[in-house]
């Protein structure tokens, strides 16, 4: 039996998907998994994980840096030694940081670190950036394997030296196809830009910088302006939530834009969309956009790592450059004025998806990655 901790802060979004779909998935007969998640920001995350790990361990990680990391590090440490763990795996930044940080005290070999989105890239604060990025280049050395859950991620920890390259492992972020299999998206635009009714562009993310909604609502703004028939609806929240109920009213988009706040299941509201789009300025691989193009749903998305391995620029949708609304903007417009395009992203956008990023085959590549790491034990 391989026996693996998990470490996680990131207990909503795409990084708790994968850390649960993972465990749900993985052989339990070869394989054992523990985790240590955060009480300080899912609530619902001992519900919505009930039997899926072997054992769970709460602690009171916060997102920023606290105080309570150094007591937190003490405790992981106390787990890790307790336990006997074969692996340590740590999911994002913040677990990253003190999971790596707990594993290095308690002399541990084995250490893993998934980022699932570099924090570096936020250029909103450059200290924040320069900070970051010296802390990811100081923790590579504590790490033995880090892994990228795209290409793009890959290259971009090659590009800034995060670790040396034989450290890096790319395995995708994937789901199961058959999740999906009860909705075929039907391209019914064509009828609405004829009979009026209205054109639904959607999207699925957190009110916060990393998704960067104030482009996509500055977007939608020349897009409705264009073709007043759409609406806008935003399945999300987050601390950017009050400012963007600004800058819709500011815009005069109140009866067009829909912010829908958090969403257990989202997958009602892909059902919904005509358009799918993703304005962020960084990602790992989304899981957003991977299930809405699973479901063929059309895409536009922004120039950025992580989005750009799944859209292929006029192949399965369009990309503009980040924080460039009036490219987002035309993108959708080039669409809504070529309604064929939207059957040519739709076929192709699904086939790639269910050929490419399909869980089925991922699984076996994570329990192979595991198994390479304790070959007396495989």
């Amino acid at each position: 039996m391989i026996k693996i901790l998990y470490i996680l802060e990131a207990t909503s979004g795409g990084t708790q998907k994968h850390v649960i779909d993972i465990a749900k998935k993985i052989d339990k007969s070869i394989f054992q998994i523990d985790i240590i998640y955060s009480t300080s920001r899912n609530k619902n995350f001992v519900q919505e994980s009930h039997g899926i790990f072997n054992r769970t361990y709460g602690l009171p990680i916060k997102r920023s840096a606290s105080f309570t990391d150094i007591s937190n590090i003490l405790k992981m440490r106390h787990i890790i030694k307790q336990n006997n763990y074969d692996i340590v795996h740590c999911h994002s930044t913040k677990a990253g940081f003190v999971g790596r940080l707990a594993a290095f005290v308690s002399r541990h070999p084995n250490v893993i670190y998934s980022p699932h989105g570099f924090m570096f890239c936020d250029n909103s604060i450059p200290f924040k950036r320069f900070l970051y990025l010296s802390l990811e280049k100081y923790l590579g050395y504590l790490t033995k394997k880090l892994i990228a859950v795209s290409g793009s991620e890959r290259d971009l920890a090659i590009q800034h030296n995060i670790v040396p390259n034989k450290k890096i492992i790319t395995l995708y972020n994937s789901i199961d196809p058959s999740d999906f299999n009860d909705y075929s998206y039907i391209n019914r635009v064509p009828e609405k830009l004829k009979d009026g009714s209205e054109i639904i562009l959607g999207t699925v993310g957190r009110l916060y910088y990393q998704k960067d909604p104030i482009t996509l609502i500055k977007s939608f703004k020349i897009i409705n302006d264009r073709f007043p028939n759409t609406k806008l609806i935003i399945v999300g929240d987050g601390p950017l939530e009050q400012f963007c109920i600004k800058l819709i009213d500011k815009l005069g988009l109140k009866t067009k834009v829909k912010l829908e706040g958090y969403q257990k299941n989202s997958k009602s509201y892909y059902k919904m969309f005509d358009i799918f789009m993703l304005s962020s300025h960084y990602e790992g691989l989304p899981y957003a956009l991977l299930e809405a193009m699973c479901m063929g749903i059309p895409s536009v998305g922004t120039n950025v790592v992580g989005i750009k391995d799944l859209i292929l620029h006029g192949e399965t949708g369009f990309l503009a450059e980040e924080e460039d609304y009036l490219g987002l903007a035309d993108s959708v417009i080039s669409i809504l004025n070529n309604p064929e395009l939207l059957s040519k992203f739709s076929q192709n956008a699904k086939r790639m998806t269910r050929e490419n990023f399909n869980f089925n085959n991922g699984i076996i590549k994570y329990q192979e990655f595991y198994s390479s790491l304790c070959p007396e034990m495989a």
